[in-house]
């Protein structure tokens, strides 16, 4: 549709390509500026189960986790993250920022290509562009999106699914318009690497064949069922290879279980969803208790000012409860609403979206039973929806506004309107996100807000106390760990975190019985066992703390502060050997592979001449923490143990940093003599010498160097200054005139 003004024809839908170019980087800008603060975040919640407590991270390669279950992709990412920084959080959530705005953008070119590309004139084609735009930013900054994006190991899970799909639905729509064969073949063949990675991500990509499916039937038939039916084979091929590769990863007994109603789950400790905490969670119970879960879903996204990481609810007791029959009778008349629609145009785009959101939380919102009512985060796939429901409603608004001005010279610059009104949606989504994202500044923030949000969930309280105890206030932690323990008796945890608080405060009788009970209630706990251990060794029980340290190694064979403390009871009885066994253990077969764990190995290593040990160890320390003192260390070792090569590298390298420190040009020097190099020798002794403190050593090797390069007279004079000074320990003065003694004596042969 084209108008004319003054002459000039504009078409109404044209969009500047500069436009469709500045948009991807505008987004990016915007998740730059909103989310940077929160990339120097520390892990909160699952991600340290899931990366800094997770030990295989730290050996595991591509080719053996390639393929070996239905989220190796993530397990794969950490080990990348962990080569490039270990645990320090910035790459991990760097990536997860990149990978949520690479989303983003895909959502903006799909939905702007599908919606210019509608065969009828419509406000969706005429609007494409802002609709998608708009989609885009809500997907980008809406608050809801920081429990996946902040989330580490959801951003790597549901964001990186999420990510699949969206790529996955792009290609289908370029595909289901491409006319060359090549065009066609690569992108189908690209369409289904992407499905079969998709399936290493999460189980919701289970979904994506239907989401195909939903998406080509608005947008690519268009509401036509022979051009629908047209793709039934790549439809067949793409669930078989979908549906095949989760039948490999979770095996066919999952799904008889699943299809079969057999499916059962377990409260977590510390979050009690049934009325007593050894009730299971059973399909069809679960399943009502989700009609108030998928309202909230649908709230949130409207009103996000009430969202918490974790939710206090429980499941309903019957069908014929207020929070399970009201909520279905609102989810009711939806649909009611949504067949209505669809009958009055069975292509109807606006409920597009609605079904969109619906298929993408079947699987969790259904019979599949969780530990786990309701997560914010499982709504990252649906919120694309959502998010083109809400884009819909707003450039509809914009447009009603605009019809009312009476200047129609508007329409000139209505592109340039709309964008100005998506920066101003962007401001205060922008801010309400940085805001949420403070959440995840740290642990006392993260459970403060649980504990705000969600005051009947007992790990929020011993989780909050575990904060406060990591900032040493254990005295105003006791309260949360006390008010966790009588919320949930069956949750060991706080008892063994009180436990420590108790030690710290000099209580070591009532740490001890905390662990007790804590054992008692879980007798499978290796971290109860460990500090119990910790504390008989402060009562001098070292056969006890023995037995309670060798049954958490039995539950967990890569427990490295369960290794250290081992090594301190050998140390206590003068077992040194075994103790060393212990502190390397600690370091090389399990997870104390920090520089504490690598100091103590490398001091005891160096006390008991294991040379080739210590050199290792202060290595390890070196790449944590490249400290002159630590490559100093690594640099002894390394000659102690003859590798006088490298230790002559480790040398340079602390001069280049610390030019002044004496002891390092001294060392250098003899390691120089030991690779039969004794002018640089000299010269490294030189440089020690003009650091002005006197080393009485220091003028004999100098001597010793110029009598190996035939400078006789040099070092009879360093010789005889040294017998000369009054100070000089008689010691040193005898080794001088043996050493005069034998160079006037070659200076005598010499000239003879």
């Amino acid at each position: 549709m084209k108008k004319v003004k003054d002459g000039v024809v504009r078409n109404e839908t044209s969009v500047p390509f500069v436009y469709l170019c500045i948009t991807p980087f505008i987004l990016s800008l915007l998740a730059a500026i909103f989310y940077k603060s929160s990339l120097n975040y520390a892990f909160q919640f699952d991600d340290l189960a899931n990366i800094t407590k997770l030990y295989s991270i730290r050996n595991s390669t591509f080719s053996q986790l390639f393929f070996q279950s239905s989220r190796w992709i993530s397990y794969w990412l950490n080990t990348i993250h962990y080569k490039i920084g270990k645990f320090n959080p910035f790459s991990y959530r760097l990536f997860n920022v990149m990978s949520h705005t690479a989303t983003a953008i895909i959502i903006f070119y799909l939905f702007y290509w599908a919606l210019s590309g509608l065969k009828k004139r419509s406000f969706f084609s005429e609007n494409s562009f802002s609709i998608a735009a708009c989609t885009a930013l809500l997907f980008l900054l809406h608050p809801v999106q920081t429990q996946t994006v902040s989330y580490v190991i959801q951003g790597q899970l549901e964001g990186l699914a999420c990510f699949f799909i969206a790529s996955i639905v792009l290609c289908f729509l370029l595909l289901s318009r491409a006319t060359d064969f090549f065009v066609k073949l690569s992108l189908t063949a690209f369409i289904f690497v992407l499905a079969i990675l998709s399936c290493g991500t999460k189980e919701i990509t289970i979904m994506s064949p239907f989401l195909l499916m939903v998406f080509d039937w608005f947008f690519i038939a268009q509401g036509n069922f022979e051009s629908f039916k047209s793709r039934k084979l790549f439809y067949a091929i793409y669930t078989a290879t979908v549906f095949g590769v989760y039948l490999y990863f979770l095996k066919p007994t999952f799904f008889i279980k699943l299809f079969g109603m057999k499916m059962e789950a377990r409260n977590n400790i510390g979050n009690i969803l049934t009325e007593k905490a050894g009730d299971k969670i059973l399909p069809l119970h679960f399943f009502i208790s989700q009609f108030k879960v998928v309202l909230h879903y649908l709230f949130i996204f409207v009103w996000p000012f009430n969202i918490c990481v974790e939710y206090d609810w429980k499941l309903v007791k019957s069908f014929f409860s207020i929070d399970c029959f009201v909520p279905f009778v609102v989810l009711c008349t939806l649909f009611g609403v949504i067949v209505r629609k669809l009958q009055e145009n069975i292509s109807n785009i606006a409920v597009f979206g609605i079904i969109w959101f619906f298929v993408s939380i079947a699987p969790r919102s259904s019979f599949i039973p969780s530990s786990e009512l309701l997560t914010d985060y499982k709504t990252y796939t649906g919120s694309i929806g959502i998010a083109f429901m809400l884009a819909l409603g707003i450039v509809k608004l914009c447009n009603v506004v605009l019809s009312y001005v009476k200047n129609r010279h508007y329409f000139y610059f209505k592109k340039e309107l709309e964008c100005l009104v998506m920066v101003l949606l962007a401001l205060p989504l922008g801010f309400f996100t940085y805001q949420r994202n403070k959440v995840w500044s740290s642990g006392e923030n993260f459970w403060g807000n649980i504990i705000k949000n969600a005051p009947g969930k007992a790990r929020a309280y011993n989780n909050y106390a575990v904060a406060l105890s990591e900032k040493g206030l254990y005295k105003e932690a006791i309260p949360y760990y006390q008010k966790a323990i009588d919320m949930d008796g069956s949750y060991p945890d706080p008892l063994n975190n009180i436990a420590v608080a108790f030690s710290f405060m000099g209580d070591l009788d009532q740490a001890i019985d905390a662990l007790r009970r804590s054992i008692m209630i879980q007798p499978m706990y290796p971290e109860a066992y460990n500090n119990l251990a910790s504390f008989l060794i402060t009562k001098k029980d070292y056969d006890q703390a023995e037995k309670a340290l060798h049954y958490a190694l039995q539950l967990r064979p890569y427990y490295g502060k369960a290794y250290f403390n081992l090594g301190k009871v050998h140390l206590f009885r003068d077992e040194q050997e075994k103790a060393f066994d212990c502190f390397k253990n600690a370091c090389t077969r399990a997870d104390l592979d920090n520089e504490t764990g690598f100091q103590l190995y490398a001091h005891m290593a160096m006390k008991l001449k294991k040379y080739s040990d210590a050199a290792f160890a202060y290595s390890k320390m070196v790449e944590l923490q490249p400290t002159k003192e630590n490559i100093f260390s690594y640099a002894h070792a390394l000659y102690l143990n003859e590798n006088f090569d490298q230790s002559i590298v480790a040398y340079k390298k602390l001069l280049s940093m610390s030019p002044g420190e004496q002891n390092a040009w001294y060392n250098l020097g003899e390691t120089y003599l030991k690779v039969n190099n004794p002018q640089q020798a000299l010269n490294a002794f030189q440089k020690a010498e003009a650091l002005g403190h006197k080393l009485p050593n220091l003028p004999l090797r100098m001597a010793y160097c110029h009598k190996l390069l035939n400078n006789f007279s040099e070092g009879i004079a360093l010789l005889n200054d040294v017998l000369q000074q009054p100070s000089m320990p008689e010691e040193f003065k005898r080794v001088a005139y043996n050493e005069l003694t034998q160079m006037k004596n070659l200076t005598q042969a010499t000239v003879s």
